[in-house]
């Protein structure tokens, strides 16, 4: 077996008229940091997964109509143009989806702020005609590949950025009920619960 060896860059592999490329010329993410500035810690803690990725991941499902944050991660890892998208080389890793999750539905603060910030965006690239706001969903179900442009059935249903944001949340629901149905274990909530500490007297 011959392994070769190829000089190539990730900008070399996506083609200059793909939609994200259309996408990144046209939106100014810059504002993002400064409206999660406050959301992080600047002196502790490990490096957090950069804002701007974060809003890139959860909208590059939206305008590729991919159902979840566990598939957004399979197409990222494969898929050039969206590595590209998101400033991922291709020996770097792709954000874990469960992190994602996390940072989008269980972390008030960061829940609010970064649902606003994606529908903004969101709704950037409808305006500037770069994504209708609809998803077309194809029903290929029992469709062999020589098959007709006529005997496709076709739905198109309407989707706001928020309407997807929230299918995101339905997707992650029914899947840990899935799990919980397969392993037999019920994940529990997570509840604070703040101790306190007995008061300590000082001693002179």
């Amino acid at each position: 077996m011959q392994l070769k060896y190829h000089m190539v860059t990730i900008e070399d592999l996506v083609p200059e008229e793909h939609l994200l490329r259309k996408v990144d010329a046209a939106l100014d993410l810059s504002f993002v940091y400064e409206e999660t500035a406050h959301l992080y810690n600047q002196k502790y803690g490990r490096p957090p997964i950069d804002p701007v990725v974060m809003v890139k991941y959860v909208l590059a499902g939206f305008l590729c109509g991919i159902p979840s944050e566990r598939q957004i991660e399979q197409r990222i890892r494969t898929d050039m143009a969206l590595r590209w998208y998101l400033g991922i080389d291709l020996d770097e890793r792709v954000p874990d989806h469960s992190t994602i999750s996390q940072l989008r539905r269980r972390k008030p603060a960061f829940r609010k702020v970064f649902r606003r910030l994606f529908e903004r965006v969101a709704q950037q690239c409808i305006d500037m005609g770069l994504a209708s706001g609809r998803l077309v969903a194809t029903d290929s179900t029992h469709v062999k590949a020589s098959a007709s442009r006529a005997s496709i059935y076709l739905t198109e249903t309407a989707e706001e950025p928020g309407a997807y944001w929230e299918r995101l949340n339905t997707y992650e629901e029914k899947a840990g009920e899935y799990l919980a149905q397969k392993t037999g274990k019920q994940k529990k909530k997570r509840i604070k619960i703040l101790k306190r500490k007995p008061d300590r007297k000082s001693v002179v």
